[in-house]
């Protein structure tokens, strides 16, 4: 069989939905199959910061298109949401290779596009994409969902997803970190990709509230994305004294950075529920340290999180809260057992390779 993968970015890209969708390909070609792959050529990191974003993602989708329906016959075509409405393009695709298609939504478009904001609830770009979507979404033989909050915006479209969530991938699983400490310093820490669906403006109350009451606690923002200079430009409002900004760190040294710190930071902010799944959130919840969550608190991930007697959930706002955990965690408190990362990831790998092949 032969199954061609369509999204935005693929390895060497460290972008992680490129990393997810080679390990399906891996685990495809493990069992016999071929696999081929089709990207836009661009850069995940670099391009957060460029300018003209929309010109940039038609670009991608063209080329996708171009280079999708000249590829050799495939037998099935698995394509992901990014660029926005790829799905659309995945369609054609899968059409002119007379191929099943699969389609796995990282984000739901165009709701994810109205949260944030980029486009306006009702306008006819946002009926339009909708439209499309939906038609999209029943013809393809699956649609994956990446959690039970996701499932519903999807089943409103006249389709039952599968729902498998994102795991920690193979490069991250197999860097032994066994004498990882946490620093002198006590640190909780932000990593990866602050994107526009990600709340950050309490975590910034939140440190300045602890910089006041003299608890020594130090805040680290790891990564970049396109809040990165917003969020940076705040906490120098704020005049944050014990903040810290540091830039992405490896695959390879990625969980040995997190066990450096005594609590891992995850948020999302309540609009976007349900249209994206932080994918920091596997990494995190499979080390042994205290989680924050900020954001919805009646969702999906933080019932999630509610199993862990480490994790602290609260909501958008609640800045003074989250600096009374903070102070408590600085004293100490229980860890539960961590998420098996290995188990859940081969589980998951199962699933997509049961779902691929049709079996």
């Amino acid at each position: 069989m032969r199954i061609l993968f369509l999204n935005q970015y693929f390895p060497r890209d460290p972008a992680p939905t490129g990393v997810l969708f080679r390990e399906v390909a891996d685990e495809c070609e493990r069992v016999g199959h071929t696999v081929d792959f089709v990207d836009a050529a661009q850069d995940y990191r670099g391009g957060q910061h460029s300018g003209g974003r929309m010109k940039r993602e038609l670009a991608a989708l063209g080329r996708m298109w171009r280079a999708g329906k000249n590829r050799g016959r495939a037998d099935v075509v698995v394509s992901g949401s990014s660029p926005p409405c790829l799905a659309v393009i995945a369609d054609r695709v899968a059409r002119k290779h007379s191929a099943r298609h699969i389609h796995w939504a990282m984000d739901v478009y165009p709701e994810i596009a109205v949260a944030l904001g980029e486009v306006r609830r009702g306008s006819l770009i946002s009926k339009l994409t909708g439209w499309m979507m939906g038609r999209v979404y029943r013809r393809c033989a699956k649609v994956v969902a990446l959690d039970a909050d996701m499932a519903p915006r999807l089943r409103k479209y006249g389709v039952e997803p599968v729902c498998i969530r994102p795991w920690v991938p193979k490069a991250v699983l197999d860097r032994p970190t066994p004498d990882v400490q946490p620093d002198a310093e006590w640190t909780w820490i932000y990593s990866g990709n602050l994107g526009r669906a990600h709340e950050w403006e309490t975590l910034l109350r939140a440190q300045q509230l602890i910089e006041q009451r003299g608890v020594d606690a130090r805040l680290v923002f790891q990564g970049g994305g396109p809040s990165w200079p917003l969020a940076k430009a705040r906490a120098a409002e704020l005049g944050l004294q014990r903040c810290e900004w540091r830039g992405y760190a490896g695959e390879g040294e990625l969980s040995a950075t997190l066990l450096r710190s005594q609590v891992l930071v995850v948020s999302q902010l309540p609009s976007a529920q349900g249209l994206l799944w932080p994918s920091k959130l596997a990494l995190v919840m499979s080390l042994p340290r205290a989680i924050l969550f900020v954001g919805p608190v009646d969702g999906a991930i933080a019932g999630e999180l509610r199993r862990f007697p480490h994790a602290g959930i609260f909501t958008p706002g609640e800045a003074g809260a989250v600096a009374d955990w903070i102070a408590i965690r600085r004293l100490g408190g229980e860890i539960g057992a961590p998420l098996d990362a290995r188990a859940h990831r081969a589980d998951a790998l199962a699933a997509w390779g049961r779902m691929v092949t049709g079996e």
